[in-house]
């Protein structure tokens, strides 16, 4: 009995883990020097801002972790869109999330011609009855041409 109660536990934690219902597409703009993140996200599915009313009380921001290189520079902070912001009864807070789709970008300042950008995105995301914190890995090959 007890491997059976095992077998089930462990179903629902991989079903859990391969959802996925945000899609991320990163591209390099080298005409704005910046680095752009697009998020398509499932219907029912909130995707949670960079900049969030309360951080330390709520669901996760989204954070984008760029690895450190000697061929570019960040510029500023990560650039959100005007996000919803709205009363969760779930987190009992304001909350500032996006639904279907939004952009963040980042400024860079090359250093160098050729050159990887890469890193982590840190998200979450909630549905009406579960919240999951999840991670992109990214990486941009940089090739500018003078």
């Amino acid at each position: 009995m007890k491997s059976f109660f095992l077998l089930i536990y462990l179903f629902i934690c991989l079903v859990s883990f391969s959802q996925a219902p945000v899609k991320w597409t990163i591209n390099y703009y080298p005409d704005k020097n910046r680095v752009v993140f697009n998020a398509l996200i499932e219907s029912s599915w909130h995707l949670y801002a960079v900049n969030v009313p309360y951080p330390d009380e709520g669901p996760l921001p989204t954070i984008m972790e760029f690895e450190k290189q000697k061929n570019f520079l960040l510029k500023g902070k990560v650039f959100q869109e005007k996000p919803i912001t709205k009363y969760d009864k779930g987190f009992g807070i304001n909350v500032a999330y996006y639904e279907n789709k939004t952009s963040f970008y980042q400024k860079i300042k090359p250093l160098a011609n050729s050159f990887e950008i890469s890193g982590v995105i840190k998200y979450m995301v909630c549905d009406e009855s579960q919240c999951l914190a999840l991670e992109k890995v990214f990486s941009v090959k940089v090739n500018r041409q003078d």
